[in-house]
């Protein structure tokens, strides 16, 4: 491990304990684990979202979470007591630093709901302990460390699945089935969107201290040591780039993986290209609540477009395009794929008429399929395997890369400086016209046009623009570099 060790953990005692851990666990995949057997799971991140993945994990037959972790001991009594209820009156353990969980022999996987800065840090470590993993998204917080991720899952031959749950919603198992067996012809055009409510996470004038429950050291493991000027530390992380990807890397994964998954899971784009910004809220927010992106996979044009914005301020409704708020819209020759999570339909060419219909289960079979692998081995049968998911989460990284090595402009003069897509001009006049509800001055207030990237999609890497670089692999705080796995 590459950061200091706690006094009671040595690093000898931690390496014999990982490779005690891989030994036994590589036993219990030689069919130990049969269908009545305990998998035992231990939690990292026991905030908002580890809580309801807890929940989930608990009700599953023949699961039972063993320990929890959390820097902060507030959310683990939480969670703790939660699960009091599903253990049949056992407590799950709790230990503060994540790695103490790690050394436990009675443990055979983990659940990663940690913030988007630790996934790859306590995946990989989990790999290196002999554990499987769930990881929540986006599974990276930079490129570089997803690659680093799939590695340790193949070195360490680890089951490890994504929270990309979307992946095992039935409406959508069979209506991309429906799609890719041509049955409304070929693939013209995919778009996606994110369009939601959300709000402004305040402002304060000096920086907040972290509650006396927190170690706030190791909360911020990799992440560089920032002034915090807004008034709540948790889930708000999820708008600063030091800790988080914005709404593009927190709810658009969901829906780029889907876009992906529709097109038969291709590489990275060769180009990709971004615009928007934080507009009306005047917070302590680094990301955008207004953001586009446009490429294309498998020669097909997408475009994806992101607001967190409501239509006016004080109203709670968010934007909408053909009935969709939060999904993709699948264009083909004779038909048009219209849906999400919980499924979706098909219309007819005159766009109005439903001629197929596709009713989901929102995924609620993904936590059981990853325990199923646990016992099987089969990785081919995982539904969100890590390799899938980081070519995913590459596309939000790129996206935020793309716009903050853009160069800024007025927002009236957004619409003459894209390239001449009509999608793009749509999206524009929508936002604008929002904006005015807003009281947002077009000619004094500016937005990010991003920059074309151009993009190697055998090696992953950034070919340019040279300037854009430096937002390809962040920088780690010293002691919690993640690791380079070969």
């Amino acid at each position: 491990m590459d950061f200091p060790l706690s006094p009671a953990l040595t690093r000898r005692r931690f390496l014999q304990a990982a490779a005690y851990s891989a030994a036994a666990m590589s036993l219990r995949g030689q069919n130990v684990i049969g269908a009545n057997d305990q998998v035992r799971l231990g939690l990292i991140g026991c905030g908002q979202r580890g809580g309801g993945l807890a929940q989930q994990f608990a009700g599953l037959p023949n699961t039972r979470i063993v320990a929890v972790s959390d820097p902060d001991t507030a959310h683990m009594d939480q969670v703790a007591a939660t699960l009091l209820k599903k253990a049949g009156g056992k407590i799950p353990d709790s230990h503060r630093d994540y790695r103490q969980l790690l050394e436990r022999k009675d443990i055979d996987a983990v659940i990663i709901a940690s913030p988007n800065h630790w996934h790859a840090l306590h995946t990989i470590h989990a790999c290196q302990a002999g554990k499987d993993v769930y990881v929540e998204k986006p599974v990276s917080h930079d490129i570089w460390e997803g690659r680093q991720m799939v590695a340790a899952a193949n070195r360490y031959q680890r089951v490890v699945q994504a929270g990309t749950q979307n992946r095992s919603d039935v409406g959508l198992i069979d209506a991309f089935k429906f799609i890719q067996q041509g049955n409304i012809g070929k693939i013209k055009a995919v778009r996606g969107l994110c369009l939601q409510n959300r709000k402004s996470i305040g402002k304060v004038e000096a920086p907040i201290q972290p509650p006396a429950t927190l170690d706030y050291n190791l909360w911020l493991g990799p992440a560089i040591d920032q002034p915090i000027l807004r008034p709540n530390l948790h889930y708000d992380w999820h708008w600063v780039y030091n800790t988080g990807s914005g709404n593009i890397g927190n709810q658009s994964p969901h829906e780029l993986d889907m876009i992906r998954w529709v097109l038969g899971d291709p590489p990275m784009p060769a180009s990709l290209q971004s615009f928007g910004g934080r507009f009306g809220w005047n917070d302590a927010g680094e990301t955008a609540n207004m953001q586009s992106v446009w490429f294309a996979l498998n020669d097909v044009p997408v475009v994806f477009e992101l607001n967190d914005m409501c239509l006016k301020p004080g109203l709670n409704s968010a934007a909408s395009y053909k009935g969709i708020r939060v999904g993709v819209i699948v264009t083909c020759e004779q038909g048009e794929f219209r849906g999400g999570r919980g499924g979706g339909f098909v219309v007819g060419p005159d766009g109005n008429t439903k001629v197929a219909k596709f009713p989901g289960d929102a995924g609620k079979n993904h936590a059981q399929n990853f325990i199923d692998v646990i016992r099987s081995r089969r990785m081919g049968d995982l539904r969100a395997p890590i390799g899938q998911a980081h070519q995913s989460a590459a596309l939000t990284h790129l996206a935020n890369i793309s716009l903050r090595s853009g160069a800024s402009l007025p927002l009236e003069k957004l619409r003459a400086a894209v390239p001449n897509n009509e999608n793009l001009h749509d999206i524009i006049d929508r936002q604008q016209l929002q904006l005015s509800e807003w009281k947002v001055d077009l000619k004094t207030t500016s937005c990010s046009l991003g920059s074309e990237l151009t993009i190697d999609p055998k090696t992953e890497a950034l070919v340019g623009p040279d300037h854009a670089r430096k937002f390809y692999q962040p920088e780690y705080r010293s002691g919690f570099v993640v690791p380079e796995i070969s």
